[in-house]
């Protein structure tokens, strides 16, 4: 065989392996997660079949309800060992000398994460840590762009509905929406 075929065989090969690595995510995401992400996926092509944008609106203002009654009756607020991928970890001094901990974890609604723009086609959760907090401590052990499993709550707003930012444009639709999210338990994945 001429070295000239077998290259882009060898390339196909190479770049196919690569993918794998990293395509896996939604292959072994919990059926909730998966539901949740289809919801998103849903509200999002509201911008693709509507093109008047009245209806568009409508149409996303349905689509958010939906999620949130989803995540509120369905999930019941709760995220039992879903997969994510830590964003960022930030920290800043309090007055008190305690540690502010945020941490924003990207759920990706498909099987890759652009690294340019990381956040865009994903579901967000922010969390706040509590300095005393055991999770914390397994925070110790993470940085930006570890794959995780993490299990917690959705937080409520003062009225009890789940906190969302849905980031609604309507010109480009419901891409990334937001959730503020109690970390309850957090595990690096391999």
């Amino acid at each position: 065989m001429k070295l000239s075929r077998l290259v882009p065989v060898l390339f196909c090969l190479a770049a196919c392996s690569d993918s794998t690595q990293q395509g896996d995510q939604l292959k072994n995401m919990p059926a909730p997660e998966l539901a949740l992400i289809k919801r998103v996926e849903i509200a999002d092509s509201v911008e693709l079949v509507n093109d008047n944008p009245i209806k568009k609106g409508e149409a996303l203002k349905y689509h958010k309800a939906a999620i949130l009654k989803f995540v509120q009756d369905t999930l019941q607020g709760n995220v039992k060992q879903w997969l994510a991928v830590i964003e960022t970890i930030k920290t800043r001094t309090l007055v008190n000398d305690d540690l502010d901990i945020n941490v924003r974890l990207l759920i990706p609604r498909n099987n890759y994460l652009d690294e340019k723009v990381p956040e865009f086609n994903t579901i967000i959760f922010d969390a706040q840590i509590d300095s005393e907090d055991s999770v914390k401590n397994a925070l110790k052990e993470m940085k930006d762009g570890d794959r995780v499993i993490v299990s917690g709550t959705f937080v409520r707003d003062v009225v009890n509905n789940i906190d969302f930012d849905n980031f609604i444009d309507l010109q480009e639709g419901f891409s990334s929406p937001a959730f503020k999210f109690n970390i309850q338990s957090i595990t690096k994945r391999p």
